[in-house]
């Protein structure tokens, strides 16, 4: 072969080479920009260069081979920072990128793959690339480039990127000068990587554009110093703009402009820092959890996970878990009732009986609304507005004979009563109210009807209907409060009963009190347990008042506990998992001191009780109850909260800060579920939207109260009947000797 075709040969095989490698790197970096996610950064408010620094410590390994980009964008709408990513390595990088700059959130936002039109765009240099730019002014560059960006018209755009990937330290030649082997040890304190930078504007003006451009080139100009300084190479705008938009790569390493330290990018890629204040620029973001391996994704979903690349993953509960109680806080328009909503919705879809009580009515036309069809002869409304056709609630209704269940519904009732009239409750009053409750529950009206805690204050000032109940077999030692109290003159008696008498007639004279509690049959709550009922209860305080519905709601709450209470009879694999749902729970719960409330919260569990309470702040509860709560609940769930609550739940949903829960967003929330029976560490999550209404859910309850109520004439005339003087009565259970017994035996 002669020397000519050698030549030929040597020059025909690399320029094969070079068509292999530059071909392999073009289908490289096809591959790079087919993979490619996009996740727009909520970044901390306390976000500093030294911890970019750090995050780019941690990336860097992760980007030698798949380069990273980093934009910020400004446009009419505000400023926002993006980094894509491939997809394959997204979990990794995320969790780096969050454990180096904590409260960072990332989004998944496929609007930040698109590809923008520039009018002007320039990419970056550096004048000396083995020289160190002056990172020190980092924060001085970062406020230049974000401040150009507001404000902006309605087609501006400002972006400027950077594409990085990690490289190898610079190695020093031997024999190089002292300054540049000082330069290149100067540059290697930090990670290096290989980058390129570009800034392109949009705008209607190629004036306005230049305009804009200039403004970013300038702020940038902040870190250039005596050794090197950013300049701009000299290509088209046209070659620029297409990189930009299609967030170009160089087609070999060697090709990189420029080579930055990790301090150098930090400085560069105008993430703000703290204290940076910008129009149209948002920092403050509270960070995202990922939930633990063994949390359920199945049962009881109470939100779907928000931790990047795991947003469709739910965060489940199991039965017995929310069996130890679920508690939700959360401020209005947080997101709180459509949370509830569905929980509620989820259980009666399972089967299973739910009681929900709500102040208002908002939450239960919700529900109402969305029942399925197959459920929805299950369903019981007792609305208190309903006046035309009320439905019943009779304090005093126990279905059992056994003195022990009846006597443990009188203390219930007297527990509510002496927690709601506190301030004017003494022995005297507690010993009226429980001898006239006892008696009452213990007798029958006319055709064998229960009485009502309305005839009260007919047992205590008509002598003629107190004689006839006391014909009926009672225990004596109710017997003998009546004794006393029929031995007294008239104004003892009055003496006596007079503080009695004033609490009662705040039921027997408030209509919707009265036309409900004055009915002998009713609702009864143990169907919730026999039957999986749902009973659902919109107190309406804005219509019946905020006393009468606070009354009505502990006295329910109360019946359900000594209902529950009951269960101990039922064997333990035959109890059924039931739920009470108590929003604004603090307006009814009466069970005397915290500690009982505690006490009824631990042995609910037990008897197949789950019971699930929300609020709104911390100062809506006292002290004690609070530690109570706080102290038996297993699950707790907070929506964004004020600074003083804030500081007070930090401590428990660690690593979240009082900053991280006030900074929540509509419809977030923190989460220290309850797994295997212990308290997890927390997670945070986005709750799900309600699903579309099956009916109209006002007339689904105006249906139900018809269909349940009773039509109020009805009600009055029944009452007054249950107080006229009896003739024949024929005793259900003889407890005690009645009084002409007790003559005829002696």
């Amino acid at each position: 072969m002669t020397y000519q075709e050698s030549a030929i040969f040597v020059l025909a095989v690399a320029g094969l080479c070079a068509v292999i490698v530059v071909t392999g790197d073009w289908v490289d970096r096809r591959k790079w920009r087919a993979g490619l996610v996009a996740y727009r950064m909520r970044l901390p408010a306390d976000l500093s260069v030294e911890t970019v620094t750090a995050a780019l410590y941690l990336i860097g390994p992760l980007s030698g081979r798949w380069p990273v980009v980093v934009e910020v964008r400004g446009t009419a709408r505000g400023i926002t920072h993006h980094i894509l990513i491939q997809a394959h390595l997204a979990p990794a990088m995320i969790t780096r990128l969050t454990a180096a700059m904590p409260g960072l959130r990332l989004e998944e936002d496929p609007e930040g793959l698109e590809y923008p039109r520039f009018r002007r765009a320039r990419e970056l240099r550096s004048s000396r690339r083995w020289r160190t730019l002056d990172y020190g002014h980092g924060e001085s560059a970062i406020a230049g480039v974000l401040a150009t960006m507001y404000p902006l018209g309605s087609d501006e755009l400002i972006c400027v990127q950077w594409v990085v990937s990690a490289t190898r330290r610079v190695k020093v030649a031997r024999g190089a000068p002292d300054d540049i082997a000082k330069a290149i040890a100067e540059k290697n304190r930090f990670p290096l990587l290989d980058a390129a930078g570009r800034v392109a504007v949009r705008a209607s003006h190629r004036s306005r554009a230049a305009l804009l451009l200039a403004g970013v080139l300038g702020g940038l100009s902040a870190v250039s110093g005596p050794e090197t300084r950013i300049r701009t190479r000299a290509l088209p705008t046209r070659v620029v703009a297409r990189r930009a938009a299609r967030r170009a790569i160089p087609v070999t390493s060697a090709w990189w402009p420029m080579l930055l330290s990790a301090a150098e990018a930090a400085a560069l890629l105008a993430l703000p820092t703290q204290g940076l204040t910008v129009p149209g620029l948002s920092v403050g973001s509270a960070r995202q959890l990922p939930p633990s391996s063994r949390m359920r994704r199945t049962g009881l979903v109470i939100a779907d996970s928000n931790y990047p690349g795991m947003e469709s993953r739910p965060l489940a509960l199991t039965a017995d878990d929310r069996l130890r109680h679920v508690m939700i806080q959360g401020p209005t328009g947080s997101g709180k009732s459509v949370l509830l909503a569905n929980l509620i919705l989820q259980d009666i879809d399972a089967g299973r009986g739910v009681l929900v009580i709500d102040p208002k009515a908002d939450l239960i036309e919700d529900i109402a609304a969305r029942i399925p069809d197959n459920r929805i002869d299950d369903v019981v409304v007792i609305d208190a507005a309903a006046l035309n056709y009320p439905t019943g609630f009779n304090l005093l209704s126990v279905n059992t004979s056994d003195e022990h269940a009846r006597e443990l519904m009188v203390d219930q009732v007297v527990h509510v009563f002496a927690s709601l009239w506190r301030d004017s409750w003494g022995p005297r009053t507690a010993d009226v109210m429980r001898n006239c409750l006892l008696t009452l529950a213990y007798t029958r009206a006319p055709g064998g009807r229960a009485f009502t805690v309305v005839e009260i204050p007919a047992l205590l000032t008509d002598d003629e209907f107190r004689r006839s109940i006391l014909r009926q077999p009672i225990p004596d030692a109710v017997r003998g409060f009546w004794s006393a109290y029929d031995a007294m003159s008239e104004p003892d008696r009055a003496q006596v009963i007079g503080p009695s008498m004033n609490k009662i007639r705040a039921i027997s004279t408030r209509t919707a009190l009265r036309l409900m509690l004055g009915q002998s049959n009713g609702v009864d709550l143990s169907t919730l347990y026999r039957d999986n009922r749902i009973i659902l209860v919109p107190l309406q305080k804005g219509r019946i008042g905020p006393d009468a519905a606070h009354l009505l709601g502990a006295l329910l709450v109360s019946t359900l506990w000594q209902i529950t209470l009951s269960r101990a009879s039922v064997p333990a694999d035959r109890r059924r998992a039931t739920f009470a749902y108590l929003d604004e729970f603090q307006e009814f719960m009466h069970f005397g001191r915290a500690d009982d409330f505690a006490e009824m919260l631990a042995q609910a569990r037990g008897l197949g009780l789950g019971v699930n309470m929300a609020y709104q702040y911390l100062d809506q509860l006292s002290a004690d109850v609070t530690n109570a709560v706080l102290g038996t609940v297993r699950t707790q769930v907070t929506f964004q909260v004020e600074y003083r609550d804030a500081s007070t739940l930090a401590p428990r949903f660690a690593p979240l800060t009082r900053d991280d829960l006030g900074a929540l967003d509509a419809f977030e929330i923190a989460m220290r579920p309850c797994i295997d029976a212990r308290t997890a560490s927390p997670v945070t999550g986005r709750t799900r939207p309600l699903g579309e209404p099956l009916r109209d859910g006002r007339d689904f309850i105006r249906e139900s109260a018809q269909r349940f109520g009773t039509l109020r004439a009805d009600v009055e005339t029944e009452i007054a009947e249950r107080v006229k003087p009896r003739i024949r009565v024929v005793p259900e259970t003889r407890i005690g000797r009645s009084t002409d017994q007790k003559r005829r035996g002696s």
